[in-house]
């Protein structure tokens, strides 16, 4: 028996503050998607391009179809259906709209036709498909807790290092070419959640892991001693509070044996992390919302 056809795609559920609202907790408005091809209104996804990461397919895809730029928050349910080729496999994230007049740079194009800004209520009507009235209930309910609206730390652990014995000071050990390849595949999946602030141990390959993506958004790679591997628990402690506390993204690169103190400092479970991996981490006011692993 054949094996089944998987098609990898991704999306978002894309949200605004709704204009006028003087609530505490203001209203949000969600961007569903008219198709003339198919003559149906659902969320912005599209197919994974080769080599591509989920997340960046996510925000290309919106991009393209819509005109509107966004960063990804907490991920939302997975959803799979039958089409001709296979099996489709869409995987979604909260998406906050971060154009200027989001929605007023939308061009019809061929996949589609038109866009609109709805509230919840107005989202479940026109949307033709089962599955995603499931996904945007799954947004519903993180709008609930106010997840929807979770700040974004990513902690990385370095790319591969050249070997401790070949350099006298351990600081100076750099990236290996596995490392260096490690190092570019973050960039996109960093870029994906928006982050705009990267922080690093003084561990060249640290820094090293990190670079090319502050470099990619023109901003200064800070260092920060605390997170070393010469260390302590207090310490890690301090600056991981100071990074919670931001409302833009972060992205803070540091070492394994740094890593349990540092998840402990943000309150989640310790996630046992390779050369080059990382987790990012959803939360808000001093709760986790959720944690996505990457790449």
């Amino acid at each position: 028996m054949p094996s089944e056809r998987i098609i990898n795609a991704a999306g978002g559920v894309v949200w605004r503050k709704r204009n006028g609202s003087g609530r505490a907790e203001p209203r949000v408005d969600v961007l569903v998607v008219h198709r003339p091809s198919y003559d149906d209104w659902t969320f912005p996804k599209g197919k994974v391009d080769p080599g591509e990461a989920l997340q960046a397919t996510a925000v290309r895809e919106i991009a393209e179809e819509t005109g509107v730029r966004v960063r990804l928050g907490a991920p939302l349910v997975q959803v799979r259906y039958p089409i001709a080729a296979g099996t489709k496999v869409v995987d979604y994230w909260s998406a906050r709209a971060v154009s200027p007049g989001a929605g007023e740079e939308f061009v019809p194009n061929k996949e589609v036709d038109e866009i609109r800004w709805v509230g919840m209520r107005e989202a479940r009507e026109l949307l033709t498909y089962e599955h995603d009235v499931e996904v945007l209930e799954d947004f519903r309910s993180l709008r609930e807790r106010q997840g929807h609206r979770a700040r974004t730390l990513v902690v990385v652990r370095h790319g591969k290092a050249a070997p401790r014995a070949d350099f006298e000071d351990d600081l100076e050990r750099p990236l290996t070419p596995v490392g260096i390849q490690q190092a570019a595949v973050l960039v996109p999946l960093l870029s994906a959640y928006g982050v705009r602030r990267v922080v690093s141990s003084p561990a060249v390959r640290c820094a090293q892991t990190v670079e090319p993506y502050a470099h990619s958004i023109s901003t200064f790679l800070e260092i920060d001693d605390r997170l070393s591997e010469d260390t302590r628990a207090a310490q890690v402690a301090r600056s991981v509070a100071a990074l919670l506390d931001r409302k833009k993204p972060v992205a803070l690169c540091s070492h394994r044996p740094t890593l349990p103190w540092i998840f402990d400092a943000i309150g989640t479970d310790v996630h046992e992390l390779a050369t080059g991996e990382a987790i990012v981490v959803h939360h808000r006011k001093g709760k986790v919302v959720a944690t996505e692993r990457l790449p």
